[in-house]
């Protein structure tokens, strides 16, 4: 590996802007730093999108990470905003942890070339089948030697099959994840409420009716201790935070993923149909061939004015050519298949297996900090005078 390729990649995606028109729309800054350089540049939600595509066909069978999705109304709002800057910059990150990806000409021009993104792609050249060979043999250059047998194939039949299964069923999850996440926020606000404002309201306008001293109130003098509000506001500082969010947002990430890895095996499936129409066309010339030598008249020696030498000449050009195709396709075909059953295929397991794990963590980190945090403010009041006073 070069050097220059073991430099760390920094990003950040950050200030994003409302741009005004006849249809507002956001822009965010991409700032950091790789091989090259450094980069800054201003791109909006549709370029994610846009260079994504391109991605898919410049790099055909290998997982491309999604874009945030779509949204047509309330893109305008903040907490959308935020959301969106997050998911946005995963994707980079992401895509950073993939150099092949990362260095391509394309990302780089994504990166580092302002203004409209589609025009600036426009100076990269479509792509060939050789061109593939040549790039996937030099950026996997690992997997030469993989052999293809029925039990790669059957994984990659059998994963495909799975996702397809189970992608309805994310989708139910990712609404009871939402759920869950909305009513978990809602009960946490409405408890931050009633420790600091219906309490101490109730008792500052009802209770102190009927214990006569405002020295007998608990949660309203609490409120107004120093050694108490420190505790009551590390209490309420995590009550806000949204941290069941990262269930639903996960789930609805998975989602994403799961469309994003059927587009991998479209890829792959996109050449094989390619070989296949090819390997129909050199039969078809094969058969004309045999029917020309036979001195049988087809349909174009009927309107051809040429000798019949030159037709056979022709003929033989043609099955030779489709025959270059057809191995092209094929190695491509073998490339793919090595590449999505020894690669993809278990990386995007291992990723899904860290980011589920990583979530439960940090869910499990949070119910323990909020429970250690929620039985000393709750303890502190039992054990305060007034509630030590009353039993």
């Amino acid at each position: 590996m070069n050097q220059s390729d073991e430099v760390e990649i920094t990003l950040q995606v950050c200030d994003p802007k409302i741009i005004a028109g006849l249809n507002k729309f956001i822009v965010y800054t991409i700032k950091g730093m790789d091989k090259n350089g450094q980069f800054d540049i201003q791109r909006r939600f549709s370029d994610f999108k846009t260079i994504r595509s391109f991605l898919l066909t410049k790099w055909p069978g290998c997982y491309i990470p999604p874009v945030p999705p779509r949204k047509a109304f309330g893109n305008l709002e903040q907490q959308f905003i935020d959301e969106r800057r997050l998911m946005l910059e995963d994707f980079l990150k992401k895509i950073a942890t993939l150099k092949y990806l990362w260095y391509s000409e394309e990302f780089q021009v994504f990166l580092k070339t302002p203004g409209e993104i589609e025009k600036a792609l426009l100076s990269v050249p479509k792509i060939t089948n050789e061109e593939i060979i040549n790039k996937y043999q030099d950026a996997f250059s690992d997997l030469s030697g993989r052999e293809i047998n029925r039990e790669i194939i059957q994984k990659i039949n059998d994963f495909k099959a799975y996702i397809q299964k189970i992608s309805p069923m994310v989708q139910n999850f990712k609404q009871i994840a939402k759920n869950i996440a909305e009513a978990k926020s809602s009960f946490q606000a409405s408890l931050i409420h009633f420790i600091t404002v219906f309490i101490p309201e109730y008792e500052n306008n009802v209770l102190l009716e009927y214990v006569e001293q405002k020295e007998r109130l608990i949660f309203a003098n609490l409120i107004q201790n120093e050694d108490a509000q420190g505790l009551i506001n590390q209490y309420c500082d995590l009550l806000k935070e949204p941290k069941f969010q990262e269930l639903y947002q996960e789930v609805r990430k998975e989602g994403k993923q799961l469309k994003a890895f059927l587009e991998t095996f479209a890829e792959r499936e996109k050449y094989e149909s390619q070989k296949a129409n090819a390997e129909s066309r050199q039969k078809e010339l094969q058969l004309e061939l045999q029917e020309v030598l036979a001195g049988k008249t087809t349909i174009r020696t009927l309107f051809s004015k040429g000798k019949k030498e030159d037709h056979i000449t022709k003929l033989q050009q043609q099955i030779a050519d489709v025959g270059k195709e057809i191995e092209s396709y094929q190695f491509i075909c073998d490339i793919l298949t090595v590449l999505v059953g020894y690669v993809e295929i278990d990386k995007f397991k291992m990723e899904k297996q860290f980011q589920y794990y990583n979530m439960i963590k940090n869910i499990i980190s949070y119910e323990i900090n909020l429970s250690k945090i929620a039985e000393e403010f709750w303890s502190k009041v039992l054990k305060s005078e007034n509630m030590q006073q009353q039993q």
